[in-house]
């Protein structure tokens, strides 16, 4: 019995020397990235990247390598140095060393947009996107994958998609029941972009210009889709949210499918129909999905300026 316990804390004396000892390696490894980095002040950028090369062929246990070594030093010759062509080959040795990764390619993209290629970028995020989305890598599930989407949605102006409906409309809308009409309503919305929030707010208002409530719409690049947050002045209910992704059907026709749960946890489901008649006219429909899985029209509005 003692002789056990004997071996059981040499061998726990064992495992913590071993981790110790582990640890004080790496902390005593020198970063690569400080080194080219340092190299490339004195020397340039090609005398940089042979130095890597050299070390990694013949000096690798004496240095950390990742992808965020050569990662970071192209951001800091790009940013604090301004040398756009040795930031480049940076990032292009970067990819070239970690081309399963998906940041190098999200950061080479960064380099295009600051070189202003636009179109190059988005292949290049893309890329990264691709990359991301099959990861078991969680910061690349994750942050990377949400960067990427973000940028590519912005170069593509996706959360200005709905730019259009920016204006003072004059509503007239009609409510169904069971396919029939049940009433109607007049109304006003002004609609604007909030450039800081990257969201385009929806001020309802009656025929009496009482305030009936505002919808705030944000562009979710991550599931593509609009995140939609209602406020009642009527009602003390907080913010009702639901989720609305948009298709573009073709010859100014748009759908939405709205999703959100009620608050006795009854998920439920809206289609909308909206035509873009003009500049000044907007025909908008919505139907509600039954629970015999039929859709019924509830409202509709023609909205003019």
């Amino acid at each position: 019995m003692d002789s056990t316990i004997n071996i059981r804390w040499i061998m726990s004396l064992m495992l913590m020397f071993f981790f110790a000892s582990g640890y004080a390696q790496d902390e005593e490894k020198t970063s690569i990235g400080e080194v080219v980095y340092e190299e490339y002040q004195e020397n340039g950028i090609d005398e940089a990247i042979s130095k890597y090369k050299d070390l990694k062929a013949n000096q690798a246990d004496d240095y950390t390598w990742n992808e965020w070594e050569l990662n970071n030093i192209g951001y800091q010759i790009m940013n604090d140095d301004n040398d756009l062509e040795a930031a480049e080959k940076i990032f292009s040795l970067n990819i070239e060393e970690y081309p399963k990764a998906a940041n190098p390619y999200d950061s080479y993209a960064d380099y295009l947009l600051e070189k202003g290629d636009t179109e190059k970028a988005k292949e290049y995020l893309k890329k990264s996107i691709a990359i991301a989305e099959k990861s078991d890598i969680e910061d690349e599930q994750t942050r990377i994958l949400s960067a990427s989407k973000g940028k590519l949605a912005r170069l593509e102006k996706k959360d200005k998609q709905l730019d259009f409906l920016v204006g003072d409309w004059n509503i007239d809308a009609t409510g169904y029941q069971e396919g029939k009409e049940a009433n109607k309503m007049k109304g006003k919305d002004k609609v604007v972009y909030d450039e800081n929030a990257n969201a385009i707010i929806f001020h309802h208002f009656d025929d009496q210009q009482q305030s009936e409530g505002m919808r705030i719409l944000a562009y979710d690049a991550v599931d593509d889709e609009f995140d939609v947050a209602y406020l009642s002045p009527s009602s003390l209910q907080g913010i009702q949210m639901s989720s609305m992704k948009m298709k573009n059907i073709g010859e100014n026709k748009y759908e939405f499918m709205d999703h959100y749960t009620t608050r006795n946890g009854k998920e439920m489901m809206m289609r909308h129909e909206m035509e873009r008649i003009s500049d000044n006219e907007i025909k908008w429909v919505i139907f509600e999905k039954s629970e015999q899985g039929d859709w019924q029209k509830v409202y509709a509005m023609n909205m003019t300026k």
